[in-house]
């Protein structure tokens, strides 16, 4: 069991998705996808699952920990927009929906793969599912005729004038100063834009900032939650981003964080491309 695996175990999440991430599910049917994941760069919060060399992106969680119930938001994103999150799912059903769908799609029916996934990850109406994708293929804005994501209803699926350009977990195109440690990469890009020159914001919420010294200071500080966001936001370089979440990991109080902090340091450092030194 590798260490984003366990972490998975630690975070309470089901099984299969370990399974999935380890290869076990589903690698036949989306074989345009690697698992386990390589290595693109990504911010320590994206727990990869899967990767994608054509984006390049990562299907995964972004663990929200400046939020109370460490907030899991299942997601798409990739290096070459900077990280925008595309939300899929906001549930472990929702997301073991998606991927059926997807991998539906991607092989024009129902496979033994397939049925035998989605035994394991507890999909109880794969039919319906089938017939969604027949019916509207598995593009996200047509979620909305699928009961399943009604309550919560990721960003993806939201109807005609909802959808947005990204998805921020943080506050989507509306300020919310009851999170002002929102990370750069949970902004959407709308928001990304109107921070770029708004003195208010948060100063690792702007293009270019000085990430190192605003980390050093938070660290100093003893405020973790901050430290986290920033080391979160666009602008670091890697060696300099894995002391830093090497140095968070030793002196963060929640176990669960280290780890994952710890299962990022490793994952950069095995697969290390010296292409992609930043992010």
């Amino acid at each position: 069991m590798d260490d984003y695996t366990r972490l998975i175990d630690d975070l309470g999440l089901p099984g299969w998705m370990g399974e999935l991430r380890a290869g076990r599910w589903l690698a036949e049917d989306l074989m345009i996808l690697e698992t386990p994941p390589d290595w693109y760069t990504c911010p320590p919060a994206l727990i990869p699952l899967i990767s994608q060399g054509s984006g390049p992106k990562y299907t995964g969680i972004w663990h929200r920990w400046t939020t109370s119930g460490h907030a899991l938001h299942m997601v798409e994103a990739g290096p070459e927009d900077h990280f925008l999150l595309i939300e899929m799912a906001l549930t472990p059903e929702q997301f073991a929906a998606r991927l059926a769908m997807h991998a539906m799609s991607a092989a024009d029916g129902v496979t033994a793969d397939i049925r035998a996934f989605a035994a394991a990850a507890g999909i109880t109406d794969l039919d319906a599912l089938d017939q969604h994708t027949i019916n509207y293929s598995d593009q996200p804005d047509d979620l909305v005729h699928l009961p399943l994501f009604d309550t919560p209803r990721p960003a993806t699926a939201c109807t005609e004038g909802l959808s947005r350009d990204g998805i921020t977990p943080f506050a989507g195109d509306t300020p919310s100063p009851e999170e002002p440690g929102a990370a750069w990469f949970e902004l959407s890009g709308a928001r990304r834009a109107a921070l770029a020159g708004d003195p208010a914001a948060a100063p690792w919420q702007r293009r270019n900032a000085p990430v190192e010294a605003l980390f050093a200071d938070a660290m100093a500080q003893g405020d973790h939650l901050r430290a986290w966001a920033i080391l979160n936001s666009t602008g670091w370089k890697l060696p300099a981003a894995r002391k830093a979440a090497t140095a968070l990991a030793a002196a963060v109080a929640d176990p669960v964080i280290a780890a994952q902090l710890r299962a990022w340091v490793d994952f950069s450092q095995k697969s290390f491309d010296p292409d992609r030194e930043d992010y």
